[in-house]
């Protein structure tokens, strides 16, 4: 259509930032970009997981394709992921996946001689490039909880009359991701290959386990029922938001929103704390 156009100049606002989460604003433009970002995320970011498993001893309960399964899908840390090859793109190795320049090795070797129970865990893999490891979940357990010698670590989202507890055991923080169990005599010793790829070939890739988007909420004050109002009532309903979405104008006593919330649930909260009071 002329003089119409489709160019679009989308700003992006850092909303929470974290090692293993982000949380961030997208305007001026509309669902498809959201989305794409959602699918590039998801399917088109590389990183480094183990793709090829050689069992050599394995006497555990577990077969041999379970537990290569279950290696591929431990996370590794994947700075390294922008300077390796892909296997199929290195002419290193013609393609063969097993050089310094798109791979990375893994020994894991270990047995149970006594007769308690030995977790074989994710911390029990030996990398051959100290920059390609199994993720330590360790730190970033330790920054949300302060003691990690306890058995549960406690966050606490609290509201004027909820408070909700979720108790996660610290232990696997502090051990790693569990592989297989061993009881005594039992053994298990592997060669892993981690390679370069991208979530569209498999999910293992993929750098994250969800990526999600909702539209700005449109937040409207119902100013007759706010009318009925007595001030300290006003001030209740002010208050009851765990997020501080709405404030009270100093000179009209009226509500107005301070700061968009993106939880459904603090918005759902506020609205019936109105309609109790």
């Amino acid at each position: 259509m002329e003089g119409s156009s489709y160019q679009r100049f989308p700003k992006v606002k850092i909303r929470e930032l974290r090692d293993d989460y982000a949380k961030f604003e997208l305007r001026d433009t509309d669902a498809s970009m959201a989305n794409a970002l959602r699918r590039v995320m998801i399917a088109e970011v590389p990183t480094i997981a183990i793709d090829l498993v050689e069992i050599e001893v394995n006497s555990s309960v577990l077969n041999d394709e379970f537990i290569a399964h279950r290696l591929g899908l431990i996370p590794l840390t994947s700075e390294r992921a922008m300077s390796m090859r892909f296997s199929r793109d290195c002419d290193a190795c013609d393609g063969d996946g097993q050089c310094e320049f798109c791979s990375v090795e893994f020994h894991l070797r270990a047995k149970c001689h006594s007769d308690q129970t030995l977790d074989v865990t994710s911390k029990d893999l030996y990398s051959s490039d100290h920059t390609v490891v199994p993720v330590d979940f360790s730190d970033s357990a330790a920054a949300t909880g302060e003691a990690l010698d306890t058995k549960y670590v406690l966050f606490l989202l609290s509201s004027p009359s909820d408070l909700f507890i979720l108790a996660i055991s610290s232990d696997c923080c502090i051990r790693g991701i569990i592989i297989v169990k061993l009881r005594r005599g039992q053994e298990l010793r592997l060669r892993a290959i981690a390679r370069k790829g991208i979530g569209k070939d498999h999910a293992k890739w993929s750098p994250a386990a969800t990526v999600t988007f909702m539209y700005e909420p449109s937040i409207h004050i119902n100013e007759d029922l706010m009318e009925t109002l007595t001030l300290e009532e006003k001030r209740t309903w002010v208050e009851s938001c765990p997020t501080r979405v709405f404030e009270l104008d100093p000179v009209t006593h009226q509500g107005c929103v301070e700061e968009v919330t993106w939880t459904v649930f603090v918005l759902n909260y506020c609205v019936r704390t109105l309609t109790l009071v």
